[in-house]
């Protein structure tokens, strides 16, 4: 048999497969796939990397994206054939004087970058701009810029401006029907109309969540804002504050949107409820947002306002259903699956990844249908006192997280052809596996194909299937020793374990070295049932003291 790896297996999923299901849905961090990138010494990134993207072009090959201060000032970009080997980062929107139209000399300077990849390859890229001193001064020294590639990045046209009035984190959405939608932290409205926001308000400035639209490839917007007010297309805010002049206050800001399988989109935003405190809002629309809500108005109606602590919020949606939530909270990259209605998003199984490393504004991106990429800066700001100039230091930390959910078995052939469903472990070591079911008349098969620099004996996996009351376990290692157990107790019900080597024992080898284990069990152990739960430990050894890893499941198991 020869191996394969959880990257060459999981075929593409319809829509919503998995509707009704995502309850039981896991995301493991692949151990082999996660990476640092050291400020100080990787020509890919800036020290003061803040708010990184990574995207998957149309050629395979992965665009990254960051900013080199906390607030802004440069937007870099640099390709990667893999999430360790990016290029030398080069600006994409660089920092550059002007002379504002009253005269005055200024800076002009870029924040947030974003990109989508349109279904015709190619990039378009998004960043706010604003007059480093103008900006506290008028509206209208700020707004969004774009920049396209056609060539997978390599090269980008000129900037051009998409919208104007200050704001915030834009976010770019693609839709299924070719329509893009640049959403952003909208404050330029009342910014403009109520000088006294911008000292006064509780919150310094009301902001909601606006957008623009383009219908032809992101060759012009709708609505094309260059006026004032200052005013896109209102699509979610909530009202918090009211100032002693009587202005309203509204949040709901720094977005990120999914288009779910019924043609609905969630946006997931960071609420500032006007007293320090930060929560999560995820607001709905079932029309394409077709109503505008107006300066003063809360809503969507379809909306979980503050339903949970934290910041930064970041969204993805899986074709099976999932919609993947991730935040910052007391500087942890939590990450929480949700389904296929963007809600129920699950606490008891959050992720906390990296180890736990701080930081704050990470993101997301499906790379394909069962897997997802989290960029996060672990970010070093000491304040010297007593000058108070703070000195960064930040790193970024890339990994890639496999989605486990419910596998369907089909008839055993010939090296598992188009037997694809996998589940994933492979968090805590080197060593992975990818586990797979079939089955003829008269038996099921599970197969665990076993990715490991070094051989052990110890070496081994146990393998956990769930059939009503009972639960069966089948273990292998790679000294040859195996045991099967019906309920915690010994139990010959015709179970064998095979195991083929593809390396050599003791002995560090590369990253395809590793063996194949295919437990054989008497499918009389199903009765009538065409399912069951599967489980899993890895065992693994690397000559040192010994790593237990759990799967996570139970995970379903339909015999299709």
């Amino acid at each position: 048999m020869q191996l394969k790896k959880i990257s060459e297996l999981n075929a593409a999923h319809v829509t919503d497969s998995h509707a009704g299901e995502c309850g039981a849905s896991r995301l493991m961090p692949d151990f082999r796939e996660t990476i640092t990138l050291e400020g100080q010494s990787d020509p890919a990134i800036s020290s003061k990397v803040y708010y990184p993207r990574v995207k998957k072009l149309a050629n395979g090959k992965y665009l990254l994206l960051h900013m080199d201060y906390r607030l802004g000032g440069n937007v870099f970009y640099s390709l990667g054939d893999a999430l360790g080997t990016f290029t030398a980062r080069q600006k994409l929107f660089a920092a550059h004087p002007v002379v504002r139209d009253d005269g005055e000399e200024d800076r002009i300077m870029y924040a947030n970058g974003e990109a989508a990849i349109l279904p015709n390859g190619d990039v378009l890229a998004v960043a706010s701009f604003r007059y480093n001193k103008g900006y506290t001064l008028d509206a209208k020294y700020g707004g969004l810029v774009m920049r396209r590639s056609t060539d997978n990045g390599m090269t980008f046209s000129e900037e051009k401006v998409i919208y104007v009035g200050r704001n915030w984190e834009p976010y770019v959405l693609v839709k299924k029907d070719g329509e893009i939608q640049v959403y952003m932290s909208h404050t330029a409205p009342k910014f403009y109309l109520d000088k006294t926001v911008r000292t006064d308000s509780p919150i310094k400035t009301s902001s909601g969540t606006a957008i623009i639209r383009s219908y032809d490839n992101g060759e012009t917007w709708t609505p094309n804002v260059t006026e004032p007010p200052f005013a896109a297309w209102r699509v979610s805010q909530s009202y918090v504050a009211t100032m002693e002049n009587g202005t309203k206050c509204f949040t709901n800001q720094m977005a990120t949107a999914v288009e779910l399988g019924d043609g609905s989109i969630a946006v997931a935003t960071e609420s500032d409820l006007a007293n320090y405190t930060f929560r999560l809002t995820v607001a709905y629309t079932h029309d394409n947002f077709a109503h505008e809500l107006g300066i003063d108005e809360d809503g969507p109606a379809d909306k979980m306002f503050a339903f949970e602590e934290g910041a930064g919020p970041y969204m993805a949606h899986f074709t099976s259903g999932e919609t993947i939530l991730s935040y910052n909270w007391t500087g942890l990259q939590h990450i929480r699956i949700g389904d296929e209605n963007g809600k129920n998003f699950d606490k008891e199984h959050e992720l906390i990844t990296f180890d736990g490393r701080w930081g704050y504004w990470g993101s997301l991106t499906v790379e394909d249908d069962h897997t997802l990429i989290s960029a996060y800066p672990n970010i070093s700001e000491i304040k010297n006192l007593p000058k108070i100039k703070t000195r960064i230091d930040n790193d970024l930390m890339l990994g890639k997280l496999r989605l486990n959910h419910r596998i369907d078995a089909l008839p055993l052939t010939q090296e598992w052809t188009g037997n694809t469903d996998a589940l994933f472990v492979g968090a805590r070591s080197q060593a992975q596996a990818s586990i797979r079911v079939a089955y003829d008349s008269d038996h099921l098969y599970v197969r665990a194909d076993r990715l490991d620099k070094y051989l052990t004996a110890a070496d081994g996996i146990e393998i956990r299937i769930r059939v009503g009351e009972n639960v069966y376990k089948l273990y292998q290692n790679l000294a040859g020793k195996s045991y099967f157990e019906c309920n915690d107790i010994a139990e010959d019900f015709g179970a064998d374990a095979t195991y083929t080597l593809r390396g050599e024992m003791n002995v560090w080898g590369g990253s395809d070295s590793g063996a194949v284990t295919l437990f054989t069990v008497p499918k009389t152990v199903l009765g009538d049932a065409d399912s069951f739960a599967i489980d899993a430990t890895l065992k693994n050894s690397d000559g040192l003291d010994l790593i237990s890893e759990e799967l996570g499941g139970p995970f379903p198991v339909k015999l299709k």
